[in-house]
């Protein structure tokens, strides 16, 4: 029996000591279990600041005793480029410029948006610095800054620099410039002097510090950041990139941490308060009838099975392998729903909670052909899992805890063939099996969620 629960200022002080303290013995847990690595703290500051925030969410699960057992944050709206910006791999290279560039009916107006776009980032890079530089008295200029970064941390991306520099940017951009100078800059962020001389066929003079200032700081992030390894893909993508090419901060939700206690482990908790989450992002989202489309995305270590699985229920099944930070490769998973398509994606990810893991708090009647479907479809997902950790372990090329998962996977491949088989005798019998019983109540006692204004989210 478990509470599900939204994090809000009013009742954070009963909760927050709880959620900071649950990834402490999620984190000691993954080391004793050989998972060192996989998980990074949030940390109780930041969490809080997710809670006060209006573009991100706590969801949390509690047990009889109001007992924090699981957790997640979900956010977006974040700065571009920054160390939360997932969106920025699928936005990378020479095939993304090419694509940008084909957007223009003439060579142009594409030319004057780069020149203007790379004006406005040379105010916005000028702020940033001289931001940066007044918090740090202790270096005698921005090239000793960057001097120092790239000795102490590689410049990797959550380097102090870094992130800093594209977060006061990014602010500048958006307070002030208008949207169409917003959305032009995340698409020519890359552009440098020698792209403007190039195109234009003559140098750009250096004469402006701002200008040498600012080349300098983009020739570090190529040199020491593109050629290094903390933006090299290391996989060829085995689908079609660019429709990811429009995605960006704010019209992508992360996934960004779920969590669940040791002693109460279940996947069925974690997918539900994700869902939560998912389900009051979207709507908010699609709200606004000019926004036509949502990404949902993740960050996960490769060897980390259990978000992988937790990611692809909710349909996250493209992904690059990365370096997105130094010595911490990730896979980046994503999905694009489009307006149209969002309704029915809400339905179904409520359909497969309450046949899996009876989570039906609207009471929503399930029919017997749905229900099948749903467990047809995990049964297939489970089996190729299965079969992809068995190869891997054949090959040498497993993951951490590969049999651990292997013997999980052909646990729940038996669980799931006997209810499939229970359910179609039912259904042909003309009898109503347990599992109608369960996703078919009008109430599920083991359930109480409310959001922030206190009313029962109700059916999708």
């Amino acid at each position: 029996m478990f509470k599900i629960v939204e994090l809000t200022e009013q009742n954070e002080s009963n909760y927050l000591n709880q959620v900071a303290q649950l990834e402490e013995i999620v984190l000691e847990q993954m080391k004793k279990d050989g998972r060192d690595g996989q998980l990074f703290i949030t940390g109780k500051e930041d969490i809080s600041s997710y809670i006060h925030s209006k573009d991100n969410t706590v969801v949390v699960a509690t047990d009889t005793n109001d007992r924090v057992i699981a957790a997640t944050y979900i956010t977006q709206g974040q700065m571009p480029f920054t160390y939360n910006d997932i969106t920025k791999y699928f936005k990378y290279g020479p095939d993304y410029q090419n694509y940008i560039r084909s957007s223009y009916d003439s060579d142009l107006f594409y030319y004057k948006d780069l020149l203007d776009v790379y004006r406005c980032k040379l105010q916005a890079f000028a702020f940033a610095r001289d931001q940066v530089m007044s918090e740090h008295s202790e270096f005698k200029d921005f090239s000793d800054f960057i001097n120092h970064e790239l000795y102490e941390n590689g410049f990797h991306e959550k380097s102090e620099l870094r992130e800093k520099i594209n977060q006061y940017m990014s602010q500048y951009i958006a307070e002030h410039f208008s949207e169409d100078i917003q959305d032009k800059y995340e698409k020519f962020y890359w552009i440098t002097a020698n792209d403007i001389a190039a195109y234009f066929g003559r140098d750009v003079s250096y004469a402006s510090g701002d200008i040498e200032d600012y080349e300098k700081y983009l020739s570090s992030q190529y040199a020491e950041f593109l050629q290094n390894g903390p933006l090299t893909i290391y996989e060829e993508p085995s689908f079609d990139i660019s429709k990811y090419y429009s995605a960006n901060t704010k019209n992508s939700i992360e996934l960004d941490t779920y969590i669940t206690s040791p002693d109460s482990r279940s996947s069925g908790i974690a997918r539900i308060i994700v869902f939560e989450g998912i389900k009051k992002h979207m709507q908010k989202h699609f709200a606004n009838p000019e926004n036509t489309e949502i990404y949902l995305c993740s960050t996960l270590h490769r060897d980390n099975l259990s978000s992988k699985y937790v990611s692809e229920f909710f349909g996250l099944r493209d992904s690059l392998f990365v370096n997105r930070r130094q010595h911490r490769d990730r896979e980046v998973h994503i999905c694009k729903i489009s307006r149209e398509e969002a309704p029915q994606y809400l339905s179904d990810i409520s359909d497969k909670l309450a046949v899996l893991y009876e989570y039906n708090p609207s009471g929503k009647t399930i029919s017997d052909d749905t229900k099948k479907h749903v467990l047809q479809e995990q049964l297939d997902y489970e089996e190729a899992e299965f079969d992809r950790l068995t190869r891997a372990r054949t090959l040498g090329q497993g993951f951490k805890g590969n049999l651990k998962f292997i013997d999980s996977k052909s646990k729940k491949i038996e669980k799931l063939e006997e209810k499939l088989k229970n359910l179609t005798n039912q259904i042909s019998s003309s009898h109503y099996s347990e599992l109608d019983d369960i996703t078919s109540k009008p109430n599920n006692p083991n359930v109480d969620y409310q959001n922030k204004e206190g009313e029962d989210y109700g059916e999708l």
